[in-house]
């Protein structure tokens, strides 16, 4: 459990070079706005895992720096 994520980062960093070299067709993004010529497939998904990353980081946070609140118990302390 000690090198765990280690482990998962190499792998995770792996996979990116994997992605970026076994996709090297160039395509054209189309968005809202702006039309984006000359990325790789590889780096598309790259970018789409990292930016579904950071929005779902970004929507747990309140619930992840929400505090708890402490259980007060009604029970009295057994030894006086």
């Amino acid at each position: 459990m000690k090198y765990f994520y280690f482990i998962l980062l190499v792998l995770l960093v792996s996979f990116f070079f994997i992605f970026s070299s076994l996709n090297p067709d160039l395509i054209a993004l189309d968005l809202f706005f702006v039309k984006i010529e000359g990325v790789s497939v590889g780096f598309t998904i790259i970018l789409s895992i990292l930016i579904g990353s950071i929005i779902s980081l970004i929507l747990q946070l309140p619930r992840l720096l929400r505090r708890k609140s402490k259980v007060i118990s009604d029970k009295k302390d057994e030894n006086p």
